[in-house]
C-alpha cells in the first residue's frame, strides 16, 4: 500500500469512528463510512453493502465481490461503535481471504478439504479461527493503522479480558495465547510451562533475516494456501498434541470418578460420573461452546460461506465447462484411459475421502495423513549449517520467492530450510511394502445383513489404502531431502477367485498412475469367480519376493505386509497355511480379514492373525487401522 493512500484511509478513520456516537444507525453507518470502504478495499471487485432485510448475520457474493453486513450484529454483543467497526474490517478481511483463496491455482479443493475438516471437528475449527484471526487482524492494521488502539481495546475489555489460562486445557492455552499474545503482545499470559515452551519454540524458528515463523505464517500477504500449509505443517500438530494429552487426562479422570463412587453413591447420585464420551471432544464441549458464542465471526456462519462458495464454483464451472472438458479429455487421452471412466473413478474418491472412522469421527484418509505426516517428521535430520532451500522446513530462507512463487501457481516453493533436533527411535524401518489381496469369488456380488454390496465396499477399502499409500509415497519424495533415515513405500493390488482372478491388479511399485487407478476401479466391479482359491494369490506372491527383499526384511530394512480379504471359506486351507508359514518364515506379515460373519472359518485359516469385519461398510476403517498398526510398530 502506498504512502498517500495510507495517510488517506488513516484521515478517513480518524474522522469516521473517533469516538463512539450512542445509536448506531446501519443507513448512517454506511452512509458515513462510504468513501472510507471504497478505499479501503483497494479495488473496485470487492465492495460492501448493508445486509438484506431479515438477515440476522452477514453474507456474501462471491461472483459479485460483495459482502453484506450489519454493524448491529456487533454493537447488540455488547461492543461500542468503534468496536462494531473494527469487527466489521476484520469480517472484510475474512471476505477477502476466501476470494483470494478462490483465486488461487487448486483453491476451492484445498477449500474444501479443510472446510470438511472443519465442520467434523470442533476443536480443529475452533484453532482455524483463532490463527486466521491474528492474520486477519494484521490485515486491518496494516490498512488502517489507527484501528490498533480499538483493536487493543476490543480484546482486552470484550473478548480475552483474562491472560490467565491456567485452568483450561493445554490445547486451549496454547490456540488462546497465541491470540491474545499477538493482538497484545505487551501482556504475557499464564499458561503451563510446556505450552510455553512449545509457543518459544514456534517462535524462535527465523528466517535468515530474523523473521519468526509465527510473524510470517500469519502475514496479511501470503497467499492463503500458505498461510493454510504453515498452519498444518507447524502450529496444528502442537496442537492437536495438547489436545489428546487433554482428552486423556479427562480420561483417566472419569475413570477414577467411577472407580471411587460405591453402588449406593451410584444409585443416589446416578449420573454424577458420566458416560465416558465416544468423541473426546465432549470432554470440553463446555469451553468450545463459551469461544463461539463469544467469538464474534460468528457473523458469517459456515453455512452462509458454504453456500456461497458451491454457486461461486457452480457459475465458474458454467463458465468454463467445455473449456474444462477439453482439459480433462485431453489428460485422460494421455495417461490411456477414457475420459468417462476417470470422471467416474474421481467422483468415487470423492465418496471415499468422506468414510469416517466411527470410533473418532474423524476421517480415515485424514486420520493415515495425519500419521503418515508423523512418521516423515520422526525421520527428519536435524540441521547445524545452513542448507540449500527445500518445499517445507523450519526456516524460511527466501520470504520473496515464497511469495512470488505460490502466486505463480507453484504450491510448494522452495525456501525453507529445517533445524530441528531430532534424537533418532530405536529402530526405524527403511522401506515398507503392502500388498492387498482381493476376493473375486461369486460371493462378493451379494449383500451383508445391512443391506451393502460386499464387493463396492471392498473397492471403497482397497482404494483408499492405495491412494492414501501414494499420497505417503508422494510425501516422501517431497521430503526427501531432508530425510535422516531413507523411506520407501510400495504397493500392490491382486486379486483371486477360480485361476482366471489369480491376477496383478496393480503391480508392486511406489506409483500409481491414473490407468492402474481405473484398472483396479473396474476389475473390483465384477466377482465372477466360481471358488475360493486365495491360496493361489498367496503361492503367487511368495515365488515373486526377491532374495534382496528377504535379506532387507531379516536386516530389519523391509517390513513386508500382505492383507488378505476373503467373504468365505478357503477351498483348500491347507496349501493357505503351507504358504503362510513360507511367508511368516520369512518375516513376511499376513493379516487375514474376513468379510462379515459368513467368514468365520478365516479366523482358523489364518490364524493367529485373522480377525473379522461384520459389517462390509467398515471393511475400509478395519484396513486403515491395522496399516496404522503395522506402520508405527517396530516387530
Amino acid at each position: 500500500m502506498n504512502i498517500e493512500r495510507q495517510d488517506f484511509i488513516q484521515k478517513l478513520a480518524d474522522q469516521g469512528v473517533s469516538a463512539d456516537r450512542g445509536e448506531l444507525s446501519v443507513r448512517d453507518f454506511f452512509e458515513e463510512h462510504k468513501d472510507f470502504f471504497t478505499t479501503y478495499a483497494g479495488e473496485s471487485s470487492i465492495r460492501v453493502e448493508k445486509s438484506p432485510e431479515g438477515l440476522d448475520t452477514f453474507a456474501i457474493d462471491l461472483e459479485k465481490g460483495v459482502l453484506y453486513g450489519d454493524p448491529k450484529y456487533f454493537t447488540e454483543k455488547g461492543f461500542s461503535e468503534s468496536k462494531a467497526f473494527f469487527a466489521f474490517l476484520h469480517e472484510f478481511e475474512h471476505f477477502r481471504e476466501l476470494r483470494e483463496l478462490m483465486g488461487e491455482p487448486g483453491g476451492d479443493k484445498i477449500w474444501k478439504r479443510r472446510a470438511d475438516r472443519l465442520k467434523r471437528n470442533q476443536r480443529s475449527k475452533l484453532f482455524d479461527n483463532i490463527w486466521d484471526d491474528v492474520r486477519m487482524n494484521r490485515s486491518v492494521i496494516s490498512r488502517a493503522p489507527s484501528q490498533n488502539t480499538v483493536k487493543s481495546e476490543l480484546y482486552k475489555e470484550n473478548l480475552f479480558q483474562d491472560s490467565n489460562f491456567l485452568n483450561l486445557p493445554k490445547h486451549l492455552q496454547f490456540a488462546y495465547a497465541l491470540l491474545r499474545e499477538a493482538m497484545l503482545p505487551e501482556e504475557k499470559c499464564q499458561i503451563a510451562p510446556e505450552v510455553r515452551s512449545a509457543i518459544d519454540r514456534l517462535r524462535s524458528i527465523k528466517s535468515k533475516s530474523g523473521l519468526s515463523l509465527l510473524d510470517y505464517a500469519s502475514r496479511p500477504d501470503i497467499p492463503p494456501s500458505l498461510r493454510i500449509k504453515l498452519q498444518e505443517n507447524f502450529l496444528e500438530p502442537a496442537y492437536e498434541s495438547f489436545f489428546e494429552e487433554d482428552a486423556e487426562q479427562k480420561k483417566n479422570e472419569q475413570k477414577s470418578k467411577e472407580r471411587g463412587q460405591g453402588d449406593e453413591d451410584k444409585e443416589e447420585d446416578k449420573g454424577t460420573a458420566g458416560e465416558m464420551p465416544q468423541n473426546p471432544e465432549d470432554f470440553f464441549k463446555d469451553e468450545y461452546k463459551e469461544y463461539f458464542d463469544k467469538n464474534p465471526d460468528n457473523a458469517l456462519p459456515g453455512e452462509i460461506i458454504e453456500n456461497a462458495v458451491k454457486d461461486y464454483i457452480a457459475r465458474k464451472k458454467e463458465n468454463k465447462k467445455s473449456e474444462e472438458q477439453m482439459i480433462e479429455e485431453a489428460y485422460a487421452l494421455e495417461q490411456g484411459v477414457k475420459p468417462e471412466d476417470l470422471k467416474s473413478y474421481q467422483k468415487f474418491w470423492e465418496e471415499i475421502e468422506g468414510l469416517k472412522n466411527p470410533e473418532t469421527n474423524e476421517a480415515v484418509v485424514e486420520e493415515l495423513r495425519e500419521l503418515f505426516r508423523k512418521i516423515i517428521a520422526e525421520r527428519t535430520r536435524p540441521r547445524q549449517k545452513p542448507k540449500l532451500p527445500v518445499s517445507e522446513g523450519e526456516i524460511l530462507a527466501r520470504p520473496a520467492e515464497a511469495v512470488a512463487a505460490i502466486k505463480a501457481g507453484v504450491e510448494e516453493p522452495e525456501v525453507w530450510e529445517t533445524i530441528q533436533e531430532k534424537s533418532r527411535p530405536k529402530e526405524l524401518f527403511g522401506d515398507f511394502d503392502i500388498t492387498i489381496i482381493t476376493d473375486r469369488s461369486g460371493s462378493m456380488e451379494e449383500c451383508d445383513e445391512s443391506g451393502n454390496i460386499k464387493k463396492y465396499e471392498q473397492k471403497k477399502a482397497v482404494i483408499l489404502l492405495l491412494e492414501a499409500l501414494k499420497e505417503f509415497s508422494d510425501d516422501l519424495e517431497e521430503a526427501r531431502a531432508d530425510l535422516q533415515y531413507d523411506l520407501n513405500v510400495r504397493m500392490e493390488a491382486r486379486s483371486f477367485g477360480s485361476e482366471n482372478e489369480n491376477e496383478i491388479l496393480k503391480p508392486l511399485s511406489e506409483e500409481l498412475t491414473e490407468k492402474q487407478r481405473v484398472a483396479v476401479y473396474k476389475k473390483l466391479d465384477s466377482a465372477p469367480g466360481s471358488s475360493t482359491k486365495d491360496f493361489l494369490a498367496l503361492e503367487s506372491v511368495l515365488s515373486s519376493i526377491a532374495d534382496e527383499d528377504i535379506e532387507k526384511i531379516e536386516a530389519k530394512r523391509l517390513k513386508k505386509i500382505i492383507l488378505v480379504l476373503s467373504d468365505g471359506a478357503s477351498d483348500n486351507p491347507e496349501m493357505v497355511q503351507q504358504s503362510l508359514r513360507q511367508l511368516r518364515d520369512k518375516g513376511v506379515i499376513v493379516r487375514g480379514i474376513g468379510i462379515t460373519d459368513a467368514a468365520s472359518s478365516i479366523k482358523q485359516t489364518y490364524k493367529p492373525h485373522a480377525l473379522i469385519c461384520k459389517q462390509a461398510d467398515q471393511l475400509g476403517v478395519i484396513l486403515a487401522e491395522l496399516l496404522k498398526e503395522h506402520l508405527t510398530k517396530n516387530e
